[in-house]
């Protein structure tokens, strides 16, 4: 029963990460900006993350003061920079696009190893990186000259795999620190990185002006497809193993396109809703126990 728990606590933890694409482009469409939004969304996130940890791993979140400068190169090479490519690439791309491209990592992850640890390439590792960019080139509409993408849009979802395949690599030298303190760090870290960019670009961080809807949107980043989501994907790793629970949570772009499908009014065509299926296959070979590290939270 445990297990079936653990199961459940993925599923549901996929469903909340499915939100953010969705919630992010009604944010935009309540005059929010990518950074400000961006820049928020991690402070709020590491302050709340920070707290919980602060009443149940204290020891582990100060003793990781050490690995700051690590914790640093994690952020703002791999997630901070993947994050601000996601949300920028909402403005280009559907959200059902994008989640798909996103979640090219897995693969990219499975060639990096293949290629800088030479690491060998069994035939499910193979098959799973074919798979994946097959199933992005359809997403992407590389086959059907009547389909209107962004190139753009398509890039930034591509980079923003390629940020999460480099916080997943680098994620690797620290397993001995647990998952949730590296993510608080993270966030914190990533969050002043974005904001100093926010202020290079001459934006204003100030949400004082933002209307009420755009906080109550905000809140519902924070809260589901950051907090909570986080917090049941690492309960189920404590029962499941990081391996298969990875592989539970490549539901996250299903659920993700079901979404865009019925808030934002998104629609694949018959060709791209093949290579998300694809993608989906890759995924799962590419995460099937013992094949690559958990994804990045």
């Amino acid at each position: 029963m445990r297990r079936k728990t653990a199961v459940l606590l993925v599923v549901v933890s996929a469903a909340c990460f499915a939100t953010l694409a969705v919630f992010t482009q009604l944010a935009y469409d309540e005059g929010a900006t990518p950074l400000p939004l961006l820049a928020w969304r991690f402070a709020i996130t590491a302050a709340l993350l920070g707290a919980y940890a602060g009443l149940t791993s204290r020891k582990a979140l100060v003793g990781a003061v050490a690995e700051t400068p690590r914790f640093a190169a994690m952020s703002l090479t791999g997630y901070g920079a993947a994050s601000v490519c996601f949300f920028f690439a909402l403005q280009h791309t559907a959200a059902s696009v994008v989640a798909v491209l996103l979640y090219a990592y897995p693969a990219m992850v499975a060639f990096a190893d293949a290629l800088i640890r030479k690491e060998p390439v069994g035939s499910a590792r193979l098959a799973a990186i074919v798979l994946t960019f097959a199933g992005c080139a359809l997403v992407a509409g590389v086959l059907q000259p009547g389909v209107t993408v962004s190139p753009l849009g398509i890039m930034l979802g591509l980079a923003a795999a390629a940020g999460y395949s480099v916080f997943t690599l680098l994620s690797e030298r620290v397993s001995h620190t647990p998952r949730l303190v590296v993510m608080i760090y993270t966030f914190a870290l990533s969050a002043v990185g974005v904001a100093v960019v926010t202020v290079l670009a001459g934006e204003s961080l100030s949400p004082v002006t933002w209307p009420l809807t755009l906080w109550v949107l905000l809140g519902l980043i924070v809260l589901l497809p950051t907090v909570v989501a986080v917090l049941l994907f690492l309960r189920g790793v404590r029962e499941l193993g990081a391996s298969r629970a990875a592989l539970v949570s490549t539901l996250e772009p299903v659920f993700t396109i079901l979404l865009a499908v019925l808030l934002l009014g998104d629609r694949l065509t018959p060709v791209q809703s093949a290579g998300a299926a694809l993608v989906v296959a890759g995924i799962a070979l590419a995460e099937w126990p013992g094949s690559t590290p958990a994804p990045p939270l």
